[in-house]
């Protein structure tokens, strides 16, 4: 029986962008299959069937919608995978990538301990400043404070914060409600 990935593992994207692919193809392969069957029968386009395949389509537009979204996210290196669990183990998150209106977060990892919040991005053009206040703002909002956020874009710098992190004398993700609100904004 194959495991379920959960958000947040480093498996979790591979497989949600195969779902998202087979649940979209076969959403407009309904939609084609109606509208077929609909034509083969009657010989004309004016029909039931085509109301209810070009109905079929709502849904699987949204599929794709989806699938682009996790298309877009920035596939965490394995090479840098391994370096994140020699330094920490399981813990944290992988391949997290936050929506705002007006722009994007790609996220590789994120580490939360002693009411910190760090993250790594592999994305050059992220703006640390835009994220660190979303993602604050966020928290705030759900009635979470205290905590400090911080994006890095250089990995020695974020494996060297992570490692003295994980130092400190505290339980790591040991507040279960910032993880359930940065997952709930997050694909």
């Amino acid at each position: 029986m194959k495991r379920k990935y959960h958000k947040g593992e480093f498996e979790y994207l591979k497989e949600k962008k195969k779902w998202e692919l087979l649940k979209t193809l076969a959403l407009f392969g309904i939609s084609g299959l109606i509208f077929i069957m609909g034509y083969l029968s009657t010989k004309t386009k004016s029909n039931y069937l085509t109301i209810v395949a070009v109905l079929g389509c709502l849904p699987a537009s949204k599929s794709m919608v989806s699938l682009i979204m996790y298309w877009k996210i920035k596939e965490c290196e394995q090479a840098l995978r391994k370096e994140i669990e020699a330094a920490v183990g399981k813990a944290g998150s992988f391949h997290l990538y936050f929506t705002t209106y007006d722009k994007n977060f790609s996220v590789s990892h994120l580490f939360i301990n002693a009411k910190t919040i760090v993250a790594y991005t592999q994305q050059e053009k992220t703006e640390e400043a835009a994220f660190e206040e979303h993602i604050k703002t966020v928290l705030k909002r759900d009635g979470i404070t205290g905590y400090s956020v911080k994006l890095f874009k250089d990995k020695e710098k974020y494996l060297q914060r992570i490692q003295q992190l994980t130092e400190l004398e505290t339980e790591v993700n040991k507040d279960q409600n910032v993880v359930n609100t940065l997952y709930a904004v997050s694909l």
